[in-house]
């Protein structure tokens, strides 16, 4: 039993598209990863990806930065900004929270703010079943955190995701009989999965993991990513107070600032793959069914001759990187990339660009919306890191807003 790493770009790339990998970074996190989409395999992987990519369209994409996005962000900074200080991580959460719980299809009938702090709540409890295989603490501490999971999970499906599912089922069937039309149905992922649950294999218990791995992967990678970008642009506002002037008025600027941060910052370092059968990597080695295959994504992101000689450092204006790749690997190659990728990250930008047309993704437009806003760090409180995880995350982030 050997753990072979992978640090290069290019053998990372390679390694991530061999199919015989399969993915293991979940392992620990089966209460709520086992058999989502991000832990399948194989032709059932393939099945349930075609499915789901019929939501993650263009024009479901342009819907939901012009129709959805912008007033969910607007409604949810505005208690915030008159606190003036508050915590970044907090604000991102309640940003990401109603927009992706509705993305997945978990109703909020009361949407009050006990409603969405509950579902906050819940968010982060979920958050530990992806990050725990990273888990740096005792025994005890990693058992109780296995229970925190599954506990939640009990209170997701009985609070939100029974009635959300009924209110589908009754819909669906509605649709089917003609009673309303189409587009009368729910825009989600678990409208979806209800319409073709037989085709697909979707016991309940599969669906419930299903729309929470949704709900879990659209708002918590988000959280982590809304917190890093916005400590570059800090960072590069400190190192040039012009910058935030720039940041407001090219969001095509912006979006590469983004870019820039996915790329050096992944939501996870790491990923894990088992090997099904005997495989060669792209460096020679061969790694077998006993061993474990480690794709460093953070190290592979910042190679020199992938991306120059200022690999590490925070640079939006890079010249070099792989084609269409501003990101890295960030959001992984092949049948296992990231359905969301588009989402969260907007087009790449061509030199023919509309930036009025442009689709920027919901990190660039909440970091938009803060920058409008005159975030700033707290001068009085500096950031903190969550040390009990491999993961590169902050814990807290205080922060001000303070209009010029």
């Amino acid at each position: 039993m050997a753990t072979i790493t992978v640090t290069g770009f290019r053998e990372a790339q390679q390694t991530l598209s061999i199919a015989d990998l399969k993915q293991s970074l979940y392992d620990e996190g089966a209460a709520l990863m086992d058999r989502v989409l991000v832990t399948l395999h194989g032709e059932e992987h393939r099945r349930r990806r075609l499915l789901e990519m019929k939501i993650f369209k263009k024009d479901f994409f342009a819907y939901y930065e012009t129709q959805v996005l912008p007033k969910v962000i607007r409604e949810t900074l505005l208690p915030f900004v008159a606190a003036v200080r508050v915590d970044l991580i907090d604000v991102a959460y309640q940003c990401m929270v109603g927009l992706t719980a509705d993305f997945a299809g978990i109703d909020r009938p009361l949407r009050t703010e006990a409603e969405t702090a509950d579902l906050v709540r819940l968010l982060r409890v979920f958050g530990n079943a992806a990050t725990i295989g990273q888990f740096k603490g005792s025994r005890e501490e990693f058992a109780a955190l296995k229970a925190s999971i599954t506990q939640g999970m009990q209170e997701f499906e009985a609070r939100y995701f029974n009635p959300s599912v009924a209110r589908r089922v009754a819909l669906v069937a509605q649709f089917r009989q003609g009673v309303i039309a189409e587009d009368s149905l729910p825009r989600d992922i678990l409208t979806l999965l209800v319409r073709n649950e037989e085709q697909v294999d979707l016991p309940r218990d599969m669906m419930l993991r299903e729309t929470a791995f949704y709900f879990l992967a659209g708002a918590h990678t988000s959280v982590h990513s809304i917190s890093h970008v916005m400590h570059e642009l800090f960072e590069l506002c400190a190192r040039d107070p012009a910058q935030r002037a720039r940041l407001l008025a090219e969001p095509l600027y912006l979006q590469r600032c983004v870019h820039e941060s996915f790329r050096l910052h992944p939501a996870s370092p790491v990923s894990k793959r088992r090997p099904l059968c005997p495989v060669t990597l792209a460096q020679g080695e061969v790694a077998g069914v006993d061993d474990t295959v480690v794709v460093s994504l953070f190290q592979a992101n910042r190679q020199v001759d992938a991306f120059g000689e200022d690999a590490a450092a925070f640079n939006p204006q890079r010249a070099k990187s792989p084609p269409h790749m501003p990101y890295g690997l960030t959001f992984g190659v092949g049948v296992h990339s990231c359905l969301g990728k588009n989402l969260a990250a907007g087009d790449i930008p061509k030199a023919t660009t509309d930036s009025n047309t442009h689709q920027y993704g919901t990190i660039t437009l909440v970091a938009r919306e803060l920058l409008m806003h005159g975030v700033r760090p707290d001068p009085q409180e500096g950031p903190q890191q969550d040390l009990s995880t491999e993961r590169e995350t902050w814990l807290r982030y205080p922060i001000v807003f303070s209009l010029p």
